[in-house]
């Protein structure tokens, strides 16, 4: 936990391979997630990040970081490519995706990071 001002900053542990609670945040909406090399390792990414979002505040910020043109591999078993991206927030109720870097990966394929906002209901 990291708190300077009104900011806290909350690092949360889960396994999105099974079914995953997260007590603590379930009552108070969060401002933002960031997903950073995580979402490419379920198979059903539609389903964990429509629950993460359920998470987020109307207006509340996803900023996701995936790979971009790669192979499957036991690394990344489930590639999120920036094509995939916009279906997949819209399913989830966020805005469509703003990719807002890319770089080459030592590992293969591109790196991108992306952000969309929950769309308020």
């Amino acid at each position: 936990r990291w708190s300077k001002g009104s900011v806290n900053v909350v690092p949360v542990e889960a396994n999105f391979s099974r079914p995953f609670s997260l007590p603590h945040m379930e009552d108070t909406p969060v401002d933002g997630i960031l997903l950073a090399n995580a979402l490419h390792f379920v198979r059903d990414a539609e389903a964990v990040l429509a629950r993460l979002v359920t998470m987020l505040r109307p207006g509340g910020r996803l900023v996701i970081v995936e790979y971009d043109r790669r192979a499957s591999s036991r690394w990344v078993p489930y590639p999120i490519p920036i094509t995939r991206l916009p279906a997949l927030a819209a399913v989830a109720g966020l805005s469509t995706p703003t990719v807002t870097a890319t770089r080459p990966s030592e590992y293969q394929g591109i790196l991108y990071a992306a952000a969309a906002d929950r769309v308020a209901v």
